[in-house]
């Protein structure tokens, strides 16, 4: 029996040595047998005598059956390049600042900030001002995006002075144009005034906690507080938490009696109108309807009490809460100068 075992091993052994003396002698990955190295790397590995798997070179080893081409190096795939390319995107700005009767301003400190793939600080920054006619620009850069800051002592800037700018993809890639530069609005100061606002502590919002039932809340501006008696009134109507998720409608009511409201757009709201208020606002949100949402910010410029007052009141409003935030500045002499100190 033990001489049987002997002769076995001898047998592994002696076939092993020829494996290994016969792909010696190949040309690793040239001549080599394509055959011997499929039947080498493709069998059952626990089958094979360890000697003959361990004896073949990384560079002769054949692919899987079924994936002959497949690389396998850890290449990148094609898709980073693509992703890279994008955020090396040409990045040419052109730009004009004017004041609220669109009269060029100069002297308007602009700076710039965008993300550079190809640099070893990958954020990149410049800075410029405006010349006699408004005008300023940046030139030469390459990334995805871009932001700037715009600003001028003793004038307002529009969009709080920020804005930015997408240059990778999508529908609103900007396509700079030196005879249409981006336009940037900025006002001078002018005398302003003390205002009642809504900021309370570090908050800058009154936060009304309205019932969903379509019960009416009263809010004293003035008094920055939410009870029985105010100017003005707040109620709504929304699915509880439960069926949020099946919820297709809900609806949003405030009313000032004495008073009312109209909507703001304007880029500086530094002096409400005379006349023209509406009472009461009622927003209602259907479900597939095109203005549908769940959640509304809206700003108004109001009056309010006797002797009547003026101010602009911002609405935050979301499906999902009951607590409507607000923030406004009033002011509390009757004047319609709203522009701040």
């Amino acid at each position: 029996m033990r001489k049987s075992v002997l002769f076995i091993c001898g047998l592994v052994l002696a076939v092993c040595l020829w494996l290994l003396l016969h792909l010696r002698t190949e040309a690793p990955g040239i001549n080599s047998t394509p055959t011997v190295v499929t039947v080498a790397t493709n069998q059952n590995l626990s089958a094979l005598p360890k000697a003959a798997v361990i004896a073949l070179p990384p560079s002769i080893r054949a692919p899987a059956v079924g994936t002959p081409n497949t690389p396998t190096t850890n290449e990148p795939t094609a898709v980073l390049p693509t992703v890279a390319e994008l955020w090396q995107k040409p990045i040419d700005f052109y730009g004009k600042v004017v004041d609220e009767n669109t009269n060029p301003v100069s002297g308007v400190s602009v700076s710039f900030r965008w993300t550079d793939l190809t640099a070893l600080n990958q954020e990149r920054t410049d800075s410029t001002e405006s010349d006699s006619a408004g005008l300023f620009s940046l030139r030469g850069k390459q990334g995805g995006s871009m932001t700037l800051w715009f600003s001028k002592v003793g004038y307002y800037a529009a969009h709080h002075g920020q804005m930015s700018f997408n240059y990778a993809i999508g529908p609103d890639v900007l396509s700079p144009d030196p005879k249409n530069p981006v336009v940037f609005q900025v006002r001078k100061k002018g005398q302003g005034v003390e205002l009642v606002t809504s900021d309370n502590g570090i908050r800058p919002s009154l936060a009304a906690l309205v019932p969903i039932n379509g019960e009416l809340v009263s809010v004293d501006l003035l008094q920055k507080q939410v009870g029985a008696t105010g100017d003005l009134e707040l109620s709504q109507v929304k699915p509880d938490s439960s069926h949020l998720q099946q919820a297709t409608n809900w609806s949003f009511h405030m009313s000032i009696p004495a008073g009312g409201f109209i909507e703001e757009e304007d880029t500086f709201p530094f002096t409400a109108p005379e006349t023209g208020y509406q009472t009461t606002v009622d927003l209602t949100f259907v479900k597939g309807e095109p203005d549908w949402a769940t959640q509304i910010i809206k700003t108004y410029y109001i009056a309010f009490g006797q002797p009547q007052k003026f101010g602009w009141l911002r609405v935050e409003v979301n499906i999902a809460q009951k607590t409507v935030f607000l923030t406004y500045a009033i002011n509390p002499t009757g004047s319609r100068n709203l522009e701040p100190q």
